[in-house]
């Protein structure tokens, strides 16, 4: 018997995890071509082919060249802009990702570029790849001219299983580009720190009664050392960290809203109302009734 198992993933972190595909294509720009974002809710990668083009972005400008990678996460808002002498031929994969998924810190760490180690023509290849399930003409292609292809030749997938062969397509394409790039890191930056992973698991489940204990089973590392990479990094131990979300959100409710202290309580993650009150007070020096009361 032959066969394998999946045990590098946590089920009960299984939605971080899961990746759809939104869209994906490849264009050759016109000189000067500029097209603008604004709060989309998937995440966008785009890989300059080739020429170069300008990112402008979070008050930033980054000026990218064949070979570079830009990322542009979800609610991210800003332009870009081909180059007006040597215009670039990108390809770009906009999908769907849970707020804590590995896949973009993996690739471009806290940044916005990346300088891709995967050689381009097999890069190309992965994208044609996904966009033959719907242009059967891309099939067995090599590379992509736009004089062939005039106008927008976009179409819809409207199968589910095509669906499921684009996103696996996708996914294939994530994996070599995770392969690549792990090639070339070196050693001190292979590891990957748990504090991120843990802070956006806690600002996704504040809702829940979860505990540092889980976070840290779900991470698949120690409590105690969970604790001192997180102060290390954000000044402060994850279970503060998570007292805090809460307060913040818990003082929300009570500005915006007539819910009662219990139904507050639970909305942030305590069974005991008695307890939020507690934990409430402590935070804010006054009980949850005179904050509402105050704050309006």
């Amino acid at each position: 018997m032959v066969g394998n198992r999946d045990i590098f993933l946590d089920r009960t972190m299984l939605g971080s995890y899961t990746l759809q595909l939104n869209h994906c294509g490849i264009q050759k720009c016109v000189p000067g071509y500029t097209w603008g974002f604004a709060m989309r809710p998937y995440h966008l990668i785009h890989f300059v082919l080739d020429g170069k083009g300008t990112l402008y972005t979070n008050k930033k400008t980054y000026n990218l060249r064949k070979g570079q990678a830009f990322y542009i996460p979800v609610g991210a808002s800003g332009s870009y802009q081909a180059d007006p002498v040597d215009p670039w031929l990108y390809s770009w994969i906009g999908f769907y990702a849970d707020s804590r998924s590995p896949l973009p810190g993996r690739l471009f760490g806290a940044g916005n570029i990346l300088d891709l180690a995967i050689p381009l023509p097999e890069l190309e290849q992965l994208f044609l790849s996904i966009i033959s399930v719907t242009d059967r003409r891309l099939c067995g292609l090599e590379t992509y001219r736009e004089t062939d292809f005039p106008g927008e030749c976009f179409f819809p997938i409207t199968e589910f299983p095509k669906s499921l062969e684009a996103n696996s397509r996708m996914l294939h394409l994530f994996s070599r580009l995770l392969e690549t790039q792990e090639e070339v890191l070196p050693p001190s930056l292979k590891g990957i720190n748990p504090a991120c992973d843990a802070r956006a698991y806690i600002d996704a489940c504040y809702s829940e009664p979860v505990k540092i204990q889980d976070i840290a089973r779900a991470l698949h590392v120690h409590p105690n050392y969970l604790c001192t990479v997180f102060k290390k990094t954000y000044g402060q131990s994850p279970g503060e960290y998570l007292r805090t979300i809460r307060m913040e959100h818990a003082a929300m409710l009570l500005h915006l809203t007539s819910h009662p202290v219990s139904a507050v309580a639970q909305a942030v993650g305590y069974t005991n109302p008695l307890q939020f009150s507690t934990a409430f007070k402590s935070h804010y020096h006054v009980p949850p009734t005179v904050y509402r009361k105050q704050s309006r």
